[in-house]
């Protein structure tokens, strides 16, 4: 199957309606809603660009062949399920998020020097945690280096989806996020289905509610089941045994409070390392 074009043709029906349904919103007259939908899926390997202002991007291999060997073969496929596109004050237009990279500005690739983003650096941290985590040992967020998580995740193929593809502000509540879901349901639904991930790192943990962590399991048909321990508040592993997929409730990779990075790191890797202790033949490949 080819992932890549499959799910490059959902987004390009999905932006077509995105700019119909913006086209007779009056607040959209003056604006191009092409700026406003951002896309998303298995990230780019291609070459990595610098531009002027030393932001570093990736682009896509020629045609996506590299991206589609890479995720047809991955023994474990990792998808990120975020939000959306924080764009402040709405004056920048939304960005690919396949091309983004952890590199921080100004740096060059080797000096593997990470972006301040805590979101960023969660979401590496997080990557190379998991996938370096076994039945027997989960290794320990002072086991590995900056450059280790940075050139792991040059290499490695993963994917991301915001539920939300119009960029937002600077913070998204539930009810927004709940009608953004709502709204575009069946898009979201087929997007995920044809990446078929194997391990689902929902980021969307608030109080006791996950809106991403529940469309998961209504897309699953509710066959998700609870896994009966945790390693702090907000994080837990839930379980789909007859497909054999995992879904990990975690916070917005953002969220830097309450023990900031390590907190973070322990929450979703120590959940998975506890999973897979219960079910340890989920850690080898399923491919």
């Amino acid at each position: 199957m080819n992932f890549v074009e499959k799910n490059q043709d959902i987004l390009n029906r999905w932006k077509a309606q995105f700019c119909l349904d913006k086209s007779k919103d009056p607040d959209y007259k003056d604006c191009d809603p092409t700026d406003y939908f951002a896309e998303d899926g298995i990230m780019y390997k291609g070459e990595f660009e610098q531009d002027k202002e030393g932001k570093w991007s990736r682009n896509p291999s020629t045609n996506g062949i590299k991206e589609n060997e890479l995720w047809s073969n991955a023994p474990l496929r990792v998808l990120f399920l975020t939000k959306d596109e924080n764009l402040f004050d709405y004056s920048i237009a939304v960005w690919d998020v396949r091309g983004e990279t952890f590199h921080a500005e100004n740096s060059t690739i080797e000096d593997y020097k990470i972006s301040n983003s805590f979101f960023y650096k969660n979401e590496a941290n997080i990557l190379y945690g998991i996938l370096h985590t076994t039945p027997e040992c989960m290794i320990g967020f002072d086991e590995f280096s900056v450059k280790d998580a940075i050139a792991f995740s040059d290499d490695l193929i993963f994917a991301r989806i915001n539920c939300k593809k119009e960029g937002g502000g600077g913070s998204l509540e539930n009810e927004d996020l709940r009608d953004a879901i709502k709204k575009d349901k069946e898009y979201l639904k087929e997007q995920i289905l044809a990446l078929d991930a194997d391990i689902f790192i929902c980021c969307g943990s608030q109080g006791d509610n996950n809106l991403i962590l529940d469309l998961i399991k209504e897309i699953y048909y509710k066959e998700f089941e609870y896994c009966d321990y945790g390693t702090g508040k907000g994080t837990a592993a839930h379980f789909n045994e007859k497909r054999n997929k995992l879904a990990l409730d975690i916070y917005h990779l953002a969220y830097s409070r309450n023990g900031g990075e390590i907190a973070r790191y322990y929450e979703a890797v120590g959940a998975y390392y506890q999973f897979i202790k219960r079910f340890p033949t989920f850690a080898e490949s399923h491919r």
